[in-house]
C-alpha cells in the first residue's frame, strides 16, 4: 500500500518529458512501388519496391516490408521503372557564343552558357540529372564544364574546367592548327625544362658559394682567436673585406627558392596539360576520314583522348562510314560518344547498328541524342527503340546513358548503380524507359525529390 502511494505522489509528466526527449533515430521512409527497377548492377527486379530513408536506399527487392508512416508512391500497373538518372552529355544548345575555327583553349564553357534555368528544368522533365557542356567553335575550341539540372538554386555547376575539345575537318589548314598547337606546347615544355635546369644549376651555384663563405669566415674567426692568444699586432695592411667592393655582381645575387616556370600562352596551357597526361582532349569527328587525319596527327605520341563521333542531323536514316575505321577505333581502347540512331553506309539504305557494333567490340560508349538540342532529347528515346529493336543489348544501352555517361564526366558516385546501403539518386518513369512515349514521374537526388511531375503540371495550372 505504502509503494502503491509513493508511486502515485510521482509527476506523471516526468515519464511524459523523458519519453518525449528520446532522439529520433531515423527520418520519414519513401517507399516506391514500380513494376521494374533496372539497377545496371547486374539486376533487374520485377514487381519491385525501394525504400528511400536519410538519403540512401534503405531497402530493394521484390519481397521489401515497407515501413510504418511511410510515405507510398504505387505506380505499378503501367510498367513504371525505376532506373539512375540519364545523362546528357554535350547539351551544347546551353551556349550562347560564337566562335570560329581557332585556338581558344583559354576559354571554358561555362562561361558562355546564360540564364539556363528554363531550359534545364525541361532536361529535368526528361529525367536528365547531369549535364556536359562544351564550349563554341572549332580548332582547339577550350574546355568542358558539368552542371546538374538539380541543383539548390536550380543551376549548380559542379565542373567549371574538365576535358579539352578540339575538332577535326579534311582540309589541311584545320589540321596545321592541331599540329602547330602540338608543336608549339612541346616547345613550351622544352623552354621550362631548360629554365628549371638553370635554376637549378644557378642555385646550386649560389649554395656551394655561400658555404664556402661560410667555411672561411669560420676559418678567418679561429684563425684571429689562436693570434689574440699569442698577443701579434693585428696586421696594419688593408682593411680584409672592407676594402673590397661592396655588391653590384650579378653573382652575388640569391636565385630564387622555388623555381619560376616561364609564362605560357592561356590558349596553349590545356595543350601543355594534355601532353604532360594531366588532361583528356575530345575529339569530335565527322567520317572516317578525319580518324586517320587524327592517327596520323598523332603519330608515335600516346595522349589521352575520347572520340566524339557526329552524324548528318535531320535525315531519316543518317549515313556514316566510320565502319572502314570500326576495328581501329575499338583497338584504340578510348571512349567513344555516338548518336543514338540507326544509319548506312554512303550511297545505301542498308540500315547499321553502329553503337551495337562498338559495344560488342569492348569500346566503352556513351550515348547521345542525334541531335544535341531540346527537340533531340525530346526524341531520343525514339532512337534508343530503335537500337535495341535491331540487337543492341538493353543493360549496355542503359549504362551508356547513366552511369558511364555520369564516369565520363567525372561524377561516377552521384549517378551509380542501384544498391542497397548506397545513395538515393534515381529516376522514375511512368511507364518503360524505351517507350518514347512514357513519361518522368519523378526524380530523387540523395533521397530528396527535385522533380515530381504531379505538383509540377498542378503548379503550371495554377500559374494560367
Amino acid at each position: 500500500m505504502l509503494a502503491a502511494a509513493l508511486l502515485l505522489l510521482i509527476p506523471l509528466g516526468s515519464f511524459q518529458q523523458e519519453e518525449a526527449e528520446e532522439p529520433t533515430l531515423y527520418g520519414r521512409a519513401t517507399a516506391f512501388r514500380v513494376d521494374r527497377i533496372e539497377t545496371l548492377d547486374g539486376e533487374t527486379l520485377e514487381n519491385a519496391t525501394l525504400v528511400v530513408r536519410d538519403g540512401v536506399i534503405e531497402k530493394m527487392g521484390s519481397a521489401v516490408l515497407i515501413p510504418e508512416q511511410a510515405e507510398v508512391h504505387d505506380l505499378r500497373g503501367r510498367g513504371a521503372t525505376i532506373l539512375p538518372p540519364l545523362v546528357f552529355s554535350h547539351a551544347n544548345f546551353l551556349v550562347e557564343d560564337n566562335r570560329r575555327r581557332g585556338k581558344y583553349g583559354r576559354f571554358r564553357a561555362v562561361d558562355s552558357v546564360r540564364d539556363p534555368q528554363d531550359s534545364l528544368q525541361e532536361l529535368l522533365e526528361e529525367g536528365i540529372l547531369l549535364v556536359g557542356v562544351d564550349p563554341p567553335g572549332s580548332g582547339v575550341a577550350g574546355r568542358t564544364s558539368v552542371m546538374t539540372t538539380a541543383g539548390e538554386d536550380g543551376f549548380e555547376v559542379l565542373v567549371r574546367d574538365l576535358h579539352l575539345k578540339m575538332t577535326l575537318d579534311v582540309n589541311s589548314s584545320a589540321k596545321e592548327l592541331i599540329r602547330s598547337s602540338l608543336k608549339a606546347a612541346d616547345q613550351a615544355i622544352e623552354k621550362e625544362k631548360k629554365a628549371k635546369e638553370e635554376w637549378q644549376k644557378a642555385r646550386k651555384a649560389w649554395e656551394e658559394k655561400q658555404k664556402a663563405k661560410q667555411e672561411a669566415a669560420k676559418k678567418e674567426a679561429e684563425k684571429k682567436g689562436k693570434e689574440g692568444e699569442q698577443g701579434k699586432p693585428e696586421s696594419s695592411g688593408g682593411n680584409g673585406d672592407k676594402d673590397k667592393p661592396k655588391g653590384g655582381k650579378e653573382e652575388d645575387k640569391e636565385p630564387p627558392k622555388e623555381f619560376v616556370p616561364p609564362k605560357i600562352d592561356p590558349n596553349l596551357v590545356p595543350v601543355v596539360e594534355w601532353i604532360r597526361q594531366e588532361r583528356l582532349v575530345q575529339i569530335w569527328l565527322d567520317n572516317a576520314s578525319e580518324w586517320i587525319h587524327w592517327v596520323d596527327l598523332l603519330g608515335d605520341r600516346e595522349l589521352p583522348y575520347e572520340v566524339v563521333l557526329r552524324h548528318s542531323s535531320w535525315s531519316s536514316l543518317p549515313t556514316q562510314d566510320f565502319h572502314e575505321v570500326l576495328e581501329e577505333i575499338q583497338d584504340a581502347g578510348v571512349r567513344v560518344y555516338v548518336p543514338a540512331v540507326l544509319t548506312a553506309p554512303p550511297y545505301t539504305r542498308y540500315q547499321v547498328n553502329l553503337p551495337a557494333d562498338l559495344a560488342a567490340g569492348g569500346s566503352s560508349l556513351v550515348l547521345l541524342p542525334r541531335n544535341l538540342s531540346l527537340r533531340g532529347v525530346r526524341e531520343w528515346r525514339v532512337g534508343l527503340a530503335d537500337l535495341v529493336r535491331e540487337g543492341m543489348d538493353r543493360q549496355t544501352l542503359l549504362k551508356a546513358i547513366s552511369t558511364e555517361a555520369a564516369a565520363a564526366l567525372g561524377h561516377e558516385e552521384m549517378v551509380a548503380p542501384l544498391k542497397v546501403g548506397g545513395p538515393a539518386t534515381f529516376t522514375v518513369f511512368g511507364g518503360d524507359v524505351l517507350d518514347p512515349v512514357s513519361k518522368v514521374d519523378f526524380v530523387v537526388r540523395d533521397g530528396h525529390v527535385v522533380y515530381d511531375r504531379k505538383k509540377e503540371e498542378e503548379k503550371k495550372e495554377g500559374s494560367r
